[in-house]
């Protein structure tokens, strides 16, 4: 019961008591009065009759005496006059039947009123002749009460209203800062910490928002306080202090990630050395060795800075890593280009210093181990060739057609023959029990083997064959949910579907295919995905939401700001283990602490996925994480 309709309830208590009250005690003395006024007029007016008759001496006249008792009658407040002769016979009477007409029966049981009876004696000279016998009519007194009863209850419920709603107007106004705090207390619970700037002049309600406000700035310092460190600890961590590009832990650990069951990365990964660099600091020292390196580093920052998706790093010393999101003719190009690039200023790094490059195809499933060594060669066998030269892998790890009109018949032939297939990895949490089956898109190559969406979605992006793909996947999960699933399903929402302009049309199907009860779908966007397209990914979670299932964020980047966190209130993140093991070490030790912390305060459940070996998955365990996930736990499984 809202405070409105307590104080109500209270008020109309109060307001029928002080009713009955006053009306018990008005109708009592009211009563009382009317009685006595009744009784004195039936006297009064009796006397008086008795005294015209007696006057007229007209005591047998019957037609006299009738002409004199109408005159009286007639006024209709008589209910009978009756003259009676001195033995008690009744010589004369006049009658009329008692009416209360508009009055309720109650009304007369409430407030009984006694038949008043007025008396006199009829005198003939000085001889007593009779008696005269009047009865007041009572009905009219009735009558007066029950009117005044009526308006007295009309001005109660007029008053009453009135109180009722100036107590509502005035609640409202008071009420408004609970109204603010409630809200901001909503506003906190979705991680959302706003602060009130109107403060109300009731001190205690200004207490309890002054309150509310500390706790919302508390909460939002606290935030940003575990953001710093953990962006801190990151800078540490997968930071080159001399050139600024990310090192060599930071590659190893997106290494893992690229090369995990459900990456959705297709591209390759170039080892570029800076040959020649060791003669150059002994024949120049190290600073100059070492602006070279940051000159070298300025060219891969400015030839991939709109290539959101590409990443640089510096792995030792002489040597830098490239991940390309491309295909191989995009890989030449960009490595031509930077070469062209350094070789302009050749004259500034002196003659023994040049650029060699060694690239991979780099795909999911491949080991990232027997990547740098394969990468290794390719340096060694460019180092021969000469300055500026390129080697890459003969090895190829999927049959993929070459060239955009091989891509086109390829696709359409592995839809046409049904080659498009879903598979799921299962995610455990800390009690080994299934937390969600995350689905992902597979095709069969042309030697059979299993190709990943990351590979040949970006293709059909751009051959214009992603939505006969969106509506193959539509078909096969539908056919999924009349099948039936066991355990709540995770749908990775690439940034090409968040990109199409029907995407919202197309979950909101798979929503309603796949809705079979509350928190029975998740769906997941990246953290990346999230920061290029905020607007897109917040029309996702609301929709999702909207359904009663659950919107979590996949790899969670921790280099980037925390707060979609706060705006999209996921219920799990995901973040590559091995990341977690480095913000873990005696290095760092505070480092997992504040993704911790950030995590519980804000209700999200951590997952640790990209486990690959048995090492890591005890590391993390230790760590008390809420899910893991990996090859090592179980590898993705067709379902349909």
């Amino acid at each position: 019961m809202t405070m409105y309709k307590k104080i109500a309830l209270l008020v109309s208590t109060g307001f029928i008591m002080l009713l009955v009250l006053v009306s018990v005690n008005n109708f009592q003395q009211s009563s009382r009065f009317m009685r006595g006024q009744l009784h004195t007029t039936a006297q009064d007016t009796a006397t008086v009759l008795a005294v015209a008759i007696s006057s007229a001496n007209k005591i047998d006249d019957l037609a006299a005496i009738e002409a004199l008792v109408n005159a009286v009658f007639d006024s209709g407040y008589y209910s009978r006059i009756r003259l009676m002769a001195n033995d008690g016979s009744t010589f004369y009477e006049k009658v009329r039947p008692l009416s209360t007409r508009g009055v309720p029966d109650w009304f007369l049981q409430l407030v009984p009123l006694d038949t008043a009876i007025g008396t006199a004696g009829l005198m003939q000279g000085w001889a007593p002749r009779g008696e005269l016998e009047l009865s007041l009519h009572p009905g009219f007194a009735y009558a007066s009460l029950y009117a005044r009863l009526v308006a007295m209850l009309k001005w109660f419920a007029i008053i009453f209203s009135g109180v009722l709603i100036v107590l509502w107007w005035v609640l409202h106004v008071l009420l408004r800062p609970l109204k603010s705090v409630y809200l901001q207390a909503n506003a906190i619970q979705r991680n959302e910490f706003i602060q009130q700037t109107v403060l109300p002049k009731t001190r205690e309600f200004r207490r309890v928002v002054e309150a509310m406000n500390r706790v919302s700035l508390n909460a939002k310092t606290s935030f940003e306080e575990q953001q710093d460190v953990l962006s801190r600890y990151e800078t540490l961590l997968y930071r080159d202090e001399l050139t600024g590009l990310r090192n060599r832990r930071f590659l190893l650990t997106e290494l893992d990630r690229l090369v995990s069951e459900t990456a959705a990365f297709n591209g390759y990964i170039v080892i570029v050395k800076v040959a020649g660099l060791a003669a150059l600091r002994s024949q120049q020292g190290y600073e100059e060795a070492d602006n070279i390196l940051q000159s070298v580093a300025q060219v891969f920052t400015h030839t991939l800075g709109e290539r959101s998706q590409d990443k640089v790093a510096r792995i030792n010393q002489d040597e830098f890593a490239l991940l390309l999101t491309t295909d191989k003719e995009g890989a030449v190009a960009i490595l031509d280009d930077i070469f062209a690039q350094v070789e302009s200023q050749q004259s500034g790094f002196g003659e023994p210093a040049h650029l060699v490059a060694g690239v991979v195809a780099l795909h999911s499933g491949c080991v990232a181990s027997e990547l740098l060594s394969e990468l290794d060669l390719l340096v060694v066998q460019a180092l021969a060739a000469g300055p500026y030269q390129y080697c890459f892998s003969e090895v190829a790890h999927l049959a993929l057609p070459q060239g955009k009109t091989q891509w086109r018949g390829w696709i359409q032939r592995a839809l046409d023959g049904g080659l498009l297939f879903l598979v799921a990895q299962p995610v455990y949490d800390s009690n080994q029990r299934i937390l969600h089956k995350e689905v992902l898109v597979r095709l069969v190559d042309q030697q059979g083997g299993m190709v990943p969406a990351g590979v040949f979605l970006p293709m059909a992006q751009e051959l214009n064959l992603s939505l006969p793909i969106y509506r193959e996947v539509n078909r096969l999960l539908k056919t999924l949910a009349v099948g039936g699933f066991s355990g709540p399903l995770a749908l990775n929402l690439s940034d090409l579907f968040i990109q199409n302009e029907g995407a919202m049309g197309e979950l909101k199907d798979i929503l309603h295919l796949l809705n079979k009860a509350p928190g029975s779908l998740c769906v997941e966007v990246s953290h990346e995905t999230m920061h290029n397209y905020p607007n897109q990914c917040h029309k996702v979670a609301a929709l999702v939401k909207d359904f009663g299932q659950v919107f979590g964020i996949d790899q969670l980047v921790l280099s980037m700001p925390m707060d979609a966190l706060m705006t999209f209130s996921p219920s799990y993140v995901k973040v590559s283990a091995r990341t977690l093991e480095d913000f873990s070490t005696d290095e760092t030790p505070d480092g997992y602490k504040a993704l911790r912390n950030l995590t519980r305060t804000l209700n999200i459940r951590l997952i640790a996925v990209g486990i690959q070996d048995q090492s890591l998955l005890e590391h993390v365990s230790t760590l008390g994480v809420d899910g893991v996930q990996g090859n090592l736990l179980g590898r993705p499984e067709k379902i349909v």
